[in-house]
């Protein structure tokens, strides 16, 4: 079996849909201004909050992302510059089996070891036993290479995501349907639907975006797509938006194709948007879909409430150099140009039918 062709065994699982995406607010802590534990940079950063929704009403920003098994990314951690905190929303998540006297750890999330992930908080998925969760800026450096860790690639299959985060625990309780672990239940099925010739594991059936929503997502509704050949694969992109909150969540397809393996192979880069060291291939790639792609996507994203993005492997690294730049800020820059999209007047956007497969009609 081809290497890349596990990226694409994948499976799904029934999920609660939770109703739409709570705002976590910086200073959460703080009751009142008069609150004893209410701190000066607490208060500070309610401040710099509200001048940040002031900004958000017209500059297009990453609201949240949600990762699954992405590969480092950059030199040193790649940072939200619109929130003092300098860490993202969401959840980074990468699976790992606790043995008698090893750990077996997802091979893509431990295969870059001198590159880091984005700060973002950080889920480490463990089979039959508590998970392991860090949130804030999370953990940028996990997983590291140590005595009794090996990559596996098995543990890089959706199905590993989807089993453990069915049945995730930490400290003993079941939290599955607590924020942000319920939405990274929801995202994954985008991730998983964002491979073209994804397949049920159970039952061999195709799996397409269209119908992963309409069995699972109720709340959800395929609003728009692109497809285009950057040489190595014919790459695809998912724009979905909740039907209720009119939020939306732009899915990057991962690693499909052997040629475009050969992108995670690449090493840090002269920079991307502003951050230095960022992942060449990932650069490279993200580069030519914003090129082309984005003016495709741009009318849409203008018509949501909130924008978050997610992705498998490939699609989850270049989720997080997306989220990095769309929240730099930097709009002087060449790539901050190419992918900018801006914020209006939130609208219920109809549903449209998937593309047909690529690969069949090339």
């Amino acid at each position: 079996m081809q290497l890349w062709a596990v990226f694409v065994q994948l499976g799904l699982w029934q999920l609660s849909v939770a109703e739409n995406l709570d705002v976590l607010r910086a200073d959460d802590e703080c009751i009142s201004e008069a609150s004893e534990g209410c701190s000066l940079e607490a208060l500070q950063l309610r401040a710099t909050a509200e001048v940040e929704d002031a900004q958000e009403r017209t500059d297009g920003r990453v609201y949240a992302m949600y990762t699954y098994g992405a590969v480092a990314t950059s030199k040193s951690p790649l940072e939200d510059l619109s929130r003092p905190s300098r860490s993202f929303r969401g959840l980074r998540c990468y699976t790992e089996t606790i043995l008698t006297s090893s750990r077996q750890t997802d091979i893509a999330a431990i295969f870059r070891q001198d590159l880091y992930h984005a700060k973002v908080p950080t889920l480490v998925l463990h089979w039959k036993m508590d998970s392991e969760y860090f949130p804030g800026a999370g953990r940028p450096e996990l997983p590291r290479h140590r005595r009794g860790r090996a990559g596996d690639i098995d543990h890089h299959w959706m199905k590993n995501y989807i089993d453990r985060l069915v049945r995730l625990h930490l400290h003993g309780q079941d939290v599955s349907h607590q924020a942000p672990f319920n939405y990274s239940k929801q995202f994954a099925v985008l991730s998983f639907g964002a491979y073209e010739k994804a397949k049920y594991w159970r039952t061999g059936e195709q799996a397409t975006m269209e119908s992963l929503i309409k069995r699972h997502l109720h709340q959800w509704n395929l609003v728009a797509q692109t497809q285009q050949d950057t040489l190595e694969a014919v790459d695809n992109m998912f724009l979905v938006q909740n039907h209720e909150t009119l939020d939306c969540v732009l899915a990057f397809e991962g690693t499909h194709t052997f040629d475009e393996f050969g992108r995670n192979l690449e090493g840090a880069g002269e920079g991307y948007c502003g951050f230095h060291g960022v992942h060449k291939g990932y650069a490279d790639k993200l580069y030519w879909l914003m090129m082309f792609s984005m003016p495709k996507l741009r009318p849409s994203l203008s018509k949501c409430n909130k924008v978050s993005c997610t992705g498998h492997s490939l699609g989850g690294s270049l989720c997080e150099v997306f989220a990095a730049c769309a929240n730099s800020g930097r709009t002087h820059e060449r790539h901050y140009q190419l992918q900018q999209f801006s914020k209006g007047k939130p609208e219920l956007m109809p549903a449209v039918h998937q593309m047909k497969l690529s690969r069949s009609t090339k």
